[in-house]
C-alpha cells in the first residue's frame, strides 16, 4: 500500500509540472487556451495573501489558494510534496545529484529561516511593498521558463534542425517536422528577454542548494511552504508507527524535509510534505498514514527574537525598496502595458511572472522585464521596449493572462483607444530633418485610424548652399497612443530617430 501512495505521488508531481508546461505553451497569439494560462499562479497562497496586504484589495480570481489553504488544513503541506513544480523540479535534481542522506538528517538549524522570511515579506507587504515575486515558487519556474529555459530551447531546436537541413534529402522530412513543431511549440521569430541570464542564474543557484542536502530550498528558504506549515500544525492526516518499528532510522536517513525525530516514531507536521517516503522504505512496514485527531502540534522553529528581528529588517526593507534614482528623468521613458493600473498598484499587485510578457513575445514583443528603469521596488516588472518589439494594435492578450489583475482587463476598442505614451522626433538623427532625405517609414506603420504622424513640406539647406523640399513629419499628440512601432521601425541605425516617452499615459 506504501509502495502505491509513492507512486501515486510521484505521478501526481510528473502531471502537476506537465500540467504546468502545457499551461505556459498556451499562452500565444492567437490566443484559444483550454484553460486560462494563469490557473496555477492563482493557486498559491503566498501570492494572495501578500497582493491583499500590499495592494488592499481581494483578487478573486485568487479562490483556488484559498482552496489550498483549507485543505492543508486538514492534509498538511501536500501542496509541496504533489503539486509544486518547483519542489518537483527540485526532486528531480536530487536525484539526478544524489546529496548524501546523513547531511541531510543531520541538520536543522536553518529551518527557521523560512518562517523569518515569511515574516519579512508580510512585514514588507503590510507596509505597502509586495515581494512574492522573489520568492514565491511558482512565479519563480514560470519567470525562469519564460525569459530563459524556452528561448534557449527554441535557439537549440532551430539549430539541430537547420544543421540536419544540409542533409539534402532529410529536407522534406525536416520542413514537415518544423511546421509542426511551429504549430505548437516554435515561435515565428527567436524570442529575446532582457535579464535572462540574470534570472537562469538565481534560478540554477536554488537547484544547486540540493548539494547541501535534498530540497534545500523548500526546507530553508520557501515562505510558502512555511505559511503551508502554520497551517498544518493541526492537521488530521497523521504518521502512525506500530509497535514492530525497531527504531532502524531507515525512514529518518530517507525524509528530504528532515521532518522525522531521531525516535523514529514522532514527526513534525509543519515539516511533512506527504511524500510517503518513509512509509515505503520501512523494512518492517511499520509506518501508514491515517485519518485521525490529535491535540498534538509541531512547534514552528521561530524564536520570538527572531521574528521581532525579521519584522524589522521587512520595515528597513521597505524604505530600501523605497529609494530611487536622483535622476527622475529616467521614469519618462517607463513606458506600462496598456490597462495598467496606477504605479503604486501596479507594483503592489504584479507579481513578476512573465506571462504577459510570455504572450507578448508572440505578437508584438513588446514587453520585457524592468531592470532598474522602475526603480528597485520595480525589478523585472513588464516594461514596454520598442528596441525589441511594440504594442500589436490588435492585440489586448496581455490583460487576459494576469493573474492578479495588475493589469486592467479592456475590450480591444477601449485598449485601441489608451494612451500608454506618447512619441517624440530626434531631430538630430530623424532622416528628413538630420540630412534633409524624405523618410516615411514611420507614417507608413503607424497604425491608428487618424495617423498620429503627418508630414508638412518644408525646406532643408544641404551642406553647399542649396535648398530643397522636404517632407518633415510630425506627431499629433492627441492620436499618439505610445504603441512604438514608429520607433521599432525606424531605419535610423543606432538610436532611432523617435523616441518614446510616457507623458500623456493612462492607467486604471
Amino acid at each position: 500500500m506504501s509502495q502505491y501512495l509513492r507512486r501515486i505521488r510521484l505521478a501526481a508531481q510528473i502531471f502537476s509540472l506537465c500540467l504546468f508546461v502545457f499551461l505556459f505553451l498556451q499562452a500565444v497569439y492567437p490566443y484559444h487556451p483550454f484553460f486560462p494560462v494563469q490557473t496555477m499562479l492563482q493557486w498559491s497562497p503566498l501570492v494572495a495573501l501578500l497582493t491583499l496586504l500590499s495592494s488592499h484589495h481581494v483578487v478573486a480570481a485568487m479562490w483556488p489558494a484559498a482552496l489550498i489553504l483549507f485543505l492543508t488544513l486538514f492534509l498538511g503541506r501536500f501542496f509541496c510534496g504533489w503539486v509544486c513544480p518547483l519542489g518537483t523540479i527540485i526532486d528531480g535534481f536530487d536525484y539526478l545529484i544524489r546529496p548524501k542522506k546523513k547531511l541531510l538528517s543531520s541538520s536543522s538549524r536553518f529551518r527557521w529561516w523560512k518562517f523569518a522570511i515569511l515574516t519579512f515579506v508580510v512585514i514588507t507587504a503590510i507596509a505597502g511593498s509586495q515581494l512574492a515575486w522573489v520568492f514565491d515558487p511558482l512565479v519563480i519556474v514560470n519567470r525562469v521558463l519564460t525569459v530563459a529555459i524556452f528561448p534557449i530551447f527554441v535557439f537549440f531546436t532551430e539549430a539541430i534542425l537547420g544543421l540536419l537541413w544540409n542533409v539534402q534529402f532529410l529536407n522534406k522530412t525536416l520542413f514537415g517536422i518544423h511546421r509542426f513543431l511551429q504549430s505548437f511549440l516554435l515561435p515565428l521569430h527567436q524570442p529575446y528577454f532582457r535579464q535572462g541570464g540574470t534570472i537562469l542564474v538565481l534560478f540554477l543557484l536554488i537547484l544547486l542548494l540540493s548539494g547541501l542536502g535534498r530540497r534545500f530550498w523548500c526546507r530553508n528558504f520557501c515562505p510558502l511552504g512555511a505559511l503551508l506549515g502554520i497551517f498544518s500544525k493541526y492537521r488530521i492526516l497523521q504518521r502512525v508507527v506500530s509497535e514492530q518499528c525497531d527504531s532502524c532510522n531507515v525512514c529518518y536517513f530517507n525524509c528530504r524535509m528532515n521532518a522525522i525525530k531521531a525516535d523514529c516514531l514522532s514527526f513534525n507536521k509543519v515539516e511533512c510534505i506527504n511524500s510517503f517516503e518513509c512509509a515505503a522504505v520501512c523494512p518492517k512496514g511499520a509506518v501508514t498514514y491515517r485519518f485521525g485527531w490529535s491535540p498534538k502540534s509541531s512547534p514552528i522553529d521561530l524564536s520570538r527574537r527572531r521574528f521581532l528581528t525579521a519584522g524589522a529588517v521587512g520595515l528597513l526593507g521597505v524604505g530600501l525598496l523605497g529609494l530611487d534614482f536622483p535622476d527622475r528623468n529616467k521614469r519618462g521613458s517607463l513606458i506600462r502595458p496598456p490597462g495598467a493600473l496606477s504605479e503604486d498598484q501596479f507594483l503592489d499587485r504584479c507579481i513578476r511572472c512573465q506571462e504577459c510578457v510570455r504572450i507578448c513575445a508572440t505578437t508584438g514583443a513588446f514587453l520585457q522585464p524592468a531592470w532598474l528603469e522602475a526603480g528597485w521596488e520595480g525589478i523585472w516588472s513588464p516594461v514596454g521596449d520598442a528596441r525589441y518589439g511594440y504594442c500589436e494594435y490588435t492585440c489586448n492578450l496581455c490583460a487576459q493572462v494576469c493573474p492578479t489583475g495588475a493589469i486592467h482587463l479592456l475590450t480591444l476598442a477601449e485598449k485601441q483607444q489608451t494612451k500608454i505614451g506618447t512619441a517624440y522626433f530626434d531631430k538630430s538623427r530623424c532622416i528628413p530633418w538630420y540630412s534633409g532625405d524624405d523618410c516615411m517609414v514611420c507614417e507608413e506603420h503607424c497604425p491608428t485610424p487618424e495617423k498620429a504622424i503627418v508630414f508638412r513640406e518644408g525646406e532643408f539647406v544641404t551642406a553647399h548652399g542649396k535648398v530643397k523640399k522636404v517632407k518633415y513629419p510630425y506627431v499629433i499628440e492627441e492620436r499618439c497612443i505610445g504603441c512604438g512601432i514608429c520607433v521599432n521601425r525606424c531605419p535610423v541605425e543606432g538610436k532611432p530617430g523617435i523616441f518614446l516617452t510616457r507623458d500623456g499615459e493612462q492607467r486604471y
